[in-house]
């Protein structure tokens, strides 16, 4: 019921705030706005303004803005011939087309900013080190990085820019351990293989322990003998103290027919030799959770937050274009790439059971998703009504409005069919 619940009010103010934007491009430019709608279907409430009707419909998937004139033949009388929307010049119908989806991508900017600001975002950690690396004498697993060099770091890519930056000379790096405030210093090394400089660190937001708190009864580590309370000390006979340590030392010897963990537990010292029978990594460690050192949070001033913020707007945008680059080279199927309702309403639940700061990250990544979604030049989406509208600018002759409401009807249509068939795959998914 929490998921359905979450889901409905994510959706509510999306279709809200992407409506919205059409809404007031329209009362802009002195548009006439007939109904302002969230959802479709049959009308729950209405309220009638002074000349708008704001309507709350039976399905919550969607929503519209009617404007005068926009299929050809609903203008009332008593509203003047110029504040039809066809009867606008085709900049203006741009303006209103996109608004929408322009609300969206504002939304996101924003949504990351209150994040940012109001809740931090993770500092990094010290996950795992590579033995005898620039840093393996200096820094330790769960140290939490505040800056190099005296400038504060906040992502993984500033922190990785500020250490090329050294060109391998001593870097000072500010660091918390325990409740200490540190610096050390190290000495980049230049890495061929990445072309660039490196201090043999994995940086993550959370470092993972090798100890197991929970282990499923029927997963492969159980079957071999584990515990949960186990402590995972040693690979093949190489000890290791993270998380991070226990995958990079599996990845190198998988797959294998076995392989041996020595394992300390309450009695002692254990080793056991573990038929792996070509299992990957993760298929090894399939039902077994492992301890971690927690997560710090610190917010960025002002300046430092815009910077941030519109740094994971441009990472939403790469994501979003990686993704179809995906689908139109067949790397990637469009099944996998696009959810419909009941897979987003999945992920929106995984996301408010990992607290308020993660669920807001998605529903970022939501708006934007639907921002740009709408941006697509397909009939009845906000890009076909703008590509019509630039149509008419470049060439100076206008399709006719009832031709083109036709040809939105029936892209309509083909989109409504596309979202059953996504959620009937997402259906589909849940039972796999």
């Amino acid at each position: 019921m929490i998921t359905l619940l979450v889901f409905l009010g994510t959706i509510l103010v999306l279709v809200a705030a992407h409506e919205g934007g059409h809404f007031l491009a329209a009362k802009a430019t002195h548009v006439y706005v007939k109904e302002f709608s969230i959802g479709f279907g049959p009308r729950l409430a209405s309220r009638k303004g002074r000349e708008t009707t704001y309507s709350l419909r039976a399905f919550p998937i969607g929503g519209y803005v009617r404007l005068g004139g926009e299929d050809g033949v609903d203008a009332p009388p008593d509203v003047s011939s110029d504040r039809l929307l066809y009867s606008n010049p085709p900049l203006i119908r741009i303006v209103v087309s996109l608004a929408g989806p322009a609300a969206n991508l504002l939304m996101t900017l924003v949504v990351s900013l209150i994040v940012l600001w109001g809740m931090g975002t993770p500092i990094l950690q010290v996950a795992g080190l590579v033995p005898d690396g620039p840093a393996a004498a200096a820094l330790e697993p769960g140290d939490r990085v505040l800056g190099v060099d005296g400038h504060a770091v906040y992502t993984g890519q500033a922190l990785s820019r500020a250490i090329n930056r050294t060109q391998g000379k001593p870097a000072t790096f500010a660091i918390k351990r325990g409740s200490e405030r540190l610096n050390v210093t190290v000495t980049p090394g230049f890495d061929a293989g990445e072309g660039r400089y490196m201090v043999g660190v994995y940086f993550m937001s959370i470092t993972f322990t090798n100890e197991i708190t929970v282990l499923s009864s029927g997963s492969p580590l159980a079957q071999a003998g584990l515990e949960s309370g186990d402590r995972i000390v040693a690979v093949a006979g190489k000890p290791i103290q993270t998380g991070v340590d226990l995958v990079n030392r599996l990845d190198g010897l998988l797959p294998a027919q076995s392989v041996s963990l020595s394992v300390a537990r309450a009695a002692g010292r254990l080793d056991l030799a573990v038929a792996t029978g070509g299992l990957t990594v993760e298929e090894l460690l399939a039902g077994a959770t492992f301890g971690d050192l927690g997560t710090d949070s610190r917010r960025p001033g002002p300046f430092a937050g815009l910077v941030l913020g519109a740094g994971q707007f441009a990472e939403g945008l790469n994501l979003m274009g990686q993704s179809v680059k995906g689908i139109l080279t067949g790397r990637v199927s469009a099944g996998e790439a696009f959810s419909g309702p009941v897979g987003i309403a999945r992920v929106l639940g995984e996301g408010i059971s990992q607290g308020a700061s993660v669920f807001l990250r998605l529903f970022s990544l939501l708006s934007l998703s639907l921002g740009l979604f709408n941006l697509i030049p397909f009939p009845a989406l906000d890009g076909s009504r703008a590509a019509f509208a630039l149509y008419e600018l470049v060439r100076g002759k206008r399709i006719p409005p009832q031709r083109e409401g036709l040809i939105h009807a029936i892209g309509f249509l083909v989109l409504i069919a596309l979202m059953i068939l996504v959620t009937y795959q997402d259906i589909l998914k849940l039972f796999r």
